[in-house]
């Protein structure tokens, strides 16, 4: 059946839809040129709801003029998308005369895609027309997108598609009882094999049967072998999207939402009126009454206890939502720090930054002097010297060594260095010494750290060179080799006399003992050689370590 349709070009903005149908009976082959049994239209009373009459006829837009005047007409005044009818379907009687027909739209734009439409047209008695609604029955897949419906822009007629009229008529092959007539080929969609897509006409073979139409799918497989897979019938009187004003109330406009004048809104024009006949045109922008924007309050902070992390919140005096709801950032500085003769001043800065504008806010804490630790001191033995050194202490200007005579300290000599030798010290001597500290201009003076120290004498190859440390109550020795050596061990002096508390074996340098009490020990390190422990000069290399004075200085 060739058809030389008229293209009718008009706009019809911002509509969209959804198909709408029931299903069918079985159905027999047609050829490529049926028609139908008769012209005209035939009415409907159970298949087609609503008054509608389905044309029973020739479907196409030549044997249909009324149908596609009306059509025309009411496009007259719309531009931008072409309207091509492929079939006239039915009609309702109303005051004058609906129209539904199928149309092929697409826009008139470069690269436009077509879809495939139940258009609806209302026609009154004076010839005047205008759209009642529509219904998509087939739209084009989106750019890029697969595994959709190729839509035919072609000739929808299935002498020209003879592919397609061969695999509905495989389809049917062998089916009784319907007549079912092919109109319009409307698209393809590949699957494993092929989808095919048709409005056809049903009849069921009885004396006055009543056609039906509906939209078929004929799959073909691989090897050529067809079947109806669906078959969907068009009910008339489901328009999926109507020509009409909608009405919408003012709403007021709230802190972050915009409200609206009173305004109707015609759902097929896409266009907005201020009155209800729809005569006074509008914008969309006229009709809202913008947001009105938070009213912010006052800012409020929160740190953590160490002052380490702040929050901010903001509340909205008008709806009480918060508006800022954020974690800020914490730089801390110290303004002024503690001595041991005054306190310090800590300050930490809080900042959010929200649409370029900053939040900031700050907190001062104020220190504590500091807790003066006397430097913890070791030392080094030479021959008639000795070589202190001790731990550095915070905020130090210098460091001053002291000796104890004649019952009271005197202050030998300072300087910024952590060590000092003693020198032109005699043999078999003791010395108490101590280091004190000057800080913030003035001197501190602690000799809790004091120790005593010998030089070396001439005997001093037969005795272990050795140090100490103090950790945790615990005094750690170490030693250096003495040749010969068979045996090294620690003796402390306890109830008025020297007495070994352990022996180690010669290749041992390093001892810890075990936690003690507080107190003062007296302690040397002594080798056995020959046989035989060498003690005689060992009072005069014995150290006296006070564990009081570094657990002051370490915490231990």
């Amino acid at each position: 059946m060739k058809k030389k349709n008229k293209v009718i070009k008009r706009t019809l903005a911002g509509l969209t839809a959804v198909m709408c149908m029931a299903g069918c009976l079985p159905a027999v082959c047609a050829s490529a040129d049926d028609k139908g049994e008769s012209s005209g239209y035939y009415a409907v009373s159970e298949q087609v709801t609503g008054g509608w009459e389905v044309v029973r006829g020739d479907t196409s837009p030549e044997s249909n003029p009324d149908a596609v005047a009306a059509l025309d007409n009411a496009l007259k005044y719309l531009d931008g998308v072409a309207y091509t009818p492929v079939a006239v379907l039915a009609r309702q009687c109303v005051a004058g005369t609906n129209y539904c027909m199928l149309c092929k739209v697409k826009p008139v734009a470069p690269k436009a895609k077509p879809s495939y439409q139940l258009v609806y047209i209302y026609e009154d008695l004076k010839g005047d027309a205008e759209f009642i609604g529509r219904t998509t029955v087939l739209n084009s897949s989106s750019e890029g997108a697969t595994g959709g419906y190729s839509v035919n822009d072609g000739d929808t007629s299935l002498s020209a598609n003879e592919d397609v009229l061969a695999a509905f008529n495989k389809a049917m092959d062998g089916r009784a009882g319907v007549d079912v007539r092919p109109i319009a080929y409307l698209g393809s969609q590949l699957v494993a094999g092929m989808n095919h897509m048709l409005l056809c006409r049903s009849t069921v073979v009885y004396p006055d049967a009543e056609p039906r139409y509906s939209i078929m799918t004929v799959y073909e497989d691989l090897n050529g072998n067809a079947q109806i897979s669906t078959t969907q019938k068009i009910n008339f009187s489901n328009i999926s999207e109507f020509n009409r004003c909608i009405h919408h109330a003012a709403d007021k406009p709230t802190c972050t939402k915009d409200g609206n004048i009173e305004y109707w809104y015609n759902t097929f024009s896409g266009k907005y009126y201020a009155d209800e006949k729809c005569k006074n045109e509008i914008t969309y922008e006229d009709t809202l009454v913008k947001a009105l924007g938070h009213d912010l309050d006052e800012p409020e902070w929160t740190w953590s206890d160490d002052l380490t992390a702040a929050h901010l919140t903001v509340k909205c005096r008008r709806c009480g939502a918060k508006v800022i709801d954020a974690d800020a950032t914490v730089t801390p500085k110290n303004i002024y720090p503690p001595t041991y003769k005054r306190t310090g001043l800590m300050g930490y800065t809080a900042v959010v930054i929200v649409d370029d504008k900053a939040y900031i806010t700050g907190k001062e804490v104020v220190l504590d002097k500091l807790t003066y630790t006397a430097p913890a001191i070791s030392f080094e033995k030479g021959e008639g010297a000795v070589k202190l050194s001790w731990t550095e202490v915070e905020g130090a200007e210098e460091y001053g060594v002291a000796g104890y005579i004649n019952g009271k300290w005197q202050m030998l000599d300072h300087g910024n260095a952590t060590s000092y030798v003693l020198k032109n010290l005699k043999a078999g001597s003791s010395y108490k010494v101590a280091v004190v500290t000057k800080a913030g201009g003035e001197w501190i003076k602690d000799f809790s750290n004091a120790v005593t120290v010998t030089p070396k004498d001439s005997s001093s190859s037969l005795f272990p060179n050795f140090e100490i440390q103090v950790i945790n109550r615990k005094i750690c020795y170490k030693w250096e080799a003495v040749p010969g050596a068979e045996k090294y061990a620690i003796a402390l002096y306890q109830a008025n006399k020297w007495q070994i508390v352990k022996q180690l074996d010669g290749s041992a340098l390093t001892y810890t003992s075990p936690q003690l009490d507080f107190g003062s020990y007296k302690t040397v390190v002594v080798a056995k050689i020959n046989g035989r422990w060498v003690t005689a000069q060992a009072p005069s290399r014995a150290v006296t370590i006070n564990l009081a004075s570094y657990f002051n200085i370490n915490g231990n």
